[in-house]
């Protein structure tokens, strides 16, 4: 059986986050999609190691934060809707 090096899942985890900036962008925030793309960028070019692949897990999850604050249903939207009663 092989063995998978830590960078193995480097290429799909940056992809990933490259889905994620995509409909960042497609709904409109477009600046934080800039900022996340940066970082993922930055990352997936100097850190190809655990902290790397950490990092980019983080990225990802920061991402899909901001993704669902955008959202319809999302919390912060139904926070927002239930301050107008």
């Amino acid at each position: 059986m092989e063995h998978q090096t830590p960078n193995a899942d480097m290429p799909e985890l940056y992809r990933t986050v490259l889905d994620t900036v995509f409909r960042l962008e497609r709904i409109g925030e477009r600046e934080a999609a800039l900022v996340i793309r940066r970082r993922a960028v930055n990352t997936y070019s100097t850190r190809w190691d655990d902290g790397g692949r950490r990092e980019l897990t983080r990225i990802n999850r920061d991402a899909m934060r901001r993704l669902a604050q955008r959202r319809p249903g999302s919390a912060v939207s139904l926070e927002t809707s239930t301050e107008l009663y």
